[in-house]
């Protein structure tokens, strides 16, 4: 096994893992979801760090929509069929159509995945990171799973309602689940926004407030992840 050289993306796994590859961009529009829906971002799970692979097995990645209504309403909708999917390093790995990425067998090192789509008004993309080694127990990996809130942080105008995803990825083993039933939905502030037990998110008044998923692990941990959200005055 090699470990590849020569271009500057291909250095230590460890140097790498952890860096934040991720790189969600947010226009205004996009291709739509419906009649009135427009697609206003793009996000790719597992995030980048969680996902490390022997070489060649396989992991599944999934690209979420942020889709928007007339202004008042935003959801978030699997759209890894839709987009397209791209490895930036090949000799490490292959991705589908559908986002399975498989790793090679030559090679270890750190590539990134990267799912994009055109919008109405702009070029959506983001990307996650995939680590190819013959040993995948760095120190980051060890836990249960991660949490993350699908879309992250966001500007909202009071009377809009979003439902974000809390989704679950399990490091080291390239699989990511929505659990937005399963958590516990909470706002930091509700006479800015509240959240109901579904996740529904509703802007009641200017400000900022935090948004937190909570859910147990198996071992019995406590896993968190946050959405910072800003409020404006409706127009």
């Amino acid at each position: 096994m090699k470990k590849l050289s020569g271009l500057s993306a291909l250095v230590s796994p460890r140097v790498l893992l952890g860096v934040g590859l991720v790189a969600a961009t947010s226009l205004f529009g996009g291709t739509g979801c419906g009649l009135s829906y427009s697609l206003t971002g793009l996000y790719v799970e597992p995030a980048t760090g969680d996902t490390c692979l022997y070489p060649g097995s396989t992991a599944q990645f999934t690209a979420f929509g942020t889709y928007t209504e007339g202004g008042h309403t935003m959801r978030v909708t699997n759209i890894s069929s839709e987009v397209n999917w791209s490895v930036t390093i090949p000799d490490l790995a292959t991705i589908s159509s559908s986002g399975l990425a498989t790793a090679g067998t030559n090679f270890v090192g750190v590539t990134s995945i990267v799912a994009t789509t055109q919008g109405e008004f702009g070029y959506l993309s983001s990307s996650s990171s995939l680590q190819v080694s013959t040993s995948c127990t760095t120190s980051a990996l060890a836990k249960p799973f991660s949490l993350h809130i699908v879309p992250g942080n966001q500007s909202l105008t009071v009377g809009q309602t979003l439902q974000p995803l809390a989704i679950a990825s399990y490091p080291g083993t390239g699989r990511s689940t929505d659990i937005s039933g399963q958590v516990t939905w909470s706002s930091s502030n509700n006479q800015v926004a509240t959240v109901d037990a579904h996740g529904v998110i509703s802007a009641v008044a200017a400000g900022d407030a935090v948004i937190t998923a909570e859910a147990k692990a198996p071992d019995g941990e406590i896993v968190r992840a946050t959405q910072n959200l800003h409020f404006q005055p409706a127009q």
